[in-house]
């Protein structure tokens, strides 16, 4: 694993509850990943921003060298959860932030999104997709009276306290390349009382875009996995996400 330290994103000693930590984990999509990285570094508070490059081939790693942000280059491809992990345990552990905001690279933020989650309190919160710009809308989501709220949180923008890998552990790394390690977290944190939430606060969401964008032979590779994986979750909890039977976890 090699890495590179940025001019924004060192700030060690900076434990401040206002400043913001935002993770991403890259697997090709350069473009993409670009245009993440650029609305996270329009947060109207300031944010440290951490990418892990999952061994793109794309000149995505060459792209991160230039950029004044920290990036960490994985020698061989790992699972998701475990980016994710190694990136929360940096941040969260070596660092000692209070919190990190976690997004895919297929995203695109509003400039208010991490201080309206972060308003929340919640040890665990994350924002809502749509998919046009149009639908992010415009302007500061705290004048309405509610942001609303529902236990149907959105993996791919949320916003984590360090208490919440304290009481559930870390993400299973053993779902691997990717999918379903959400669900499996999801129920980890319900059956440790651990409250996960989505709030009305919009994000932009290129769908799928890894996969739309991959080789085929990737995608298989994917495909593959994402069967072992709804296969490996049904094992240990007697039922595959999206069915009725998964839904009776959370009772």
């Amino acid at each position: 694993m090699e890495t590179t330290a940025g001019r924004e994103a060192g700030q060690a000693s900076d434990r401040s509850s206002e400043r913001g930590s935002i993770l991403f984990v890259a697997r090709n999509n350069v473009g993409l990943t670009k245009q993440a990285v650029a609305s996270a570094r329009q947060q109207d508070i300031p944010c440290d921003i951490l990418v892990i490059d999952n061994t793109s081939t794309d000149g995505t790693k060459q792209w991160l060298v230039g950029q004044p942000i920290s990036s960490v280059a994985m020698a061989t491809q790992a699972s998701l959860s475990a980016c994710w992990n190694i990136g929360l345990s940096y941040l969260l552990g070596k660092l000692g932030r209070p919190h990190a905001l976690v997004c895919n690279t297929d995203i695109e933020l509003r400039p208010d999104a991490y201080r309206l989650l972060l308003a929340h309190g919640g040890p665990f919160v994350t924002c809502v997709s749509v998919d046009t710009r149009e639908r992010m809308g415009a302007g500061d989501r705290e004048a309405m009276e509610s942001l609303g709220e529902r236990p149907h949180p959105d993996f791919s923008c949320f916003l984590i306290r360090p208490e919440v890998v304290e009481r559930v552990g870390w993400f299973n790394e053993d779902y691997w390349p990717a999918f379903v390690e959400d669900c499996e977290y999801h129920v980890r944190m319900h059956r440790a009382g651990v409250p996960a939430v989505c709030i009305d606060v919009p994000f932009l969401h290129h769908g799928s875009a890894t996969i739309k964008n991959a080789s085929q032979a990737e995608r298989n590779v994917i495909a593959r996995g994402a069967q072992a994986n709804r296969e490996r979750f049904k094992r240990a909890y007697g039922c595959l996400p999206g069915t009725p039977e998964y839904q009776e976890l959370f009772r």
